[in-house]
């Protein structure tokens, strides 16, 4: 049975490629979110740092009802009725326009999906209560706030 050789690395390659994982840690670091990691931080302040904020005008703010109602075969359905706000999917990703975007539904403090339409159909809810909740959000994913608040 043969032995297998033993490897040698010289230093100055070691260097190297240690230098080069440590650029790129460095450089990719800021794009890496653990505000999940820590279980200390509910999820509506996860989310606030997640997304800059912009405020609303007061005089022109939009409002935002919700009702959820049991599906008669199975899962909740969800309404979401929005004034002086319009959802424009077309324009996600795109320069912000004042009272237009996108909604996030939340499901006990955690996202569960983006919302381009005013309703939804949910599964898989504990049972108990469940507390469902939306943020407006403009085109670029800031949220819409009223006195720092959404």
């Amino acid at each position: 049975m043969k032995l297998p050789r033993k490897l040698e690395i010289p230093l100055m390659y070691v260097l190297y490629w240690t230098l080069g994982c440590l650029f790129l840690g460095i450089l990719f670091a800021p794009a890496v979110r653990t505000y999940d990691a820590d279980p200390s931080v509910d999820g509506a302040h996860r989310h606030a740092h997640l997304h800059s904020q912009v405020e609303v005008d007061p005089d022109n703010a939009p409002e935002v009802s919700i009702e959820v109602v049991k599906d008669a075969l199975a899962g909740w359905n969800v309404y979401v009725a929005v004034e002086n706000f319009r959802l424009a999917p077309e324009r996600v990703n795109q320069s912000n326009t004042s009272n237009e975007g996108h909604a996030y539904l939340y499901l006990n403090g955690n996202k569960v999906t983006r919302l381009y339409g005013t309703a939804l159909h949910m599964t898989g809810l504990q049972p108990g209560e469940n507390v469902v909740s939306v943020s407006l959000n403009v085109n670029d994913h800031s949220d819409l706030v009223l006195g720092g608040t959404n």
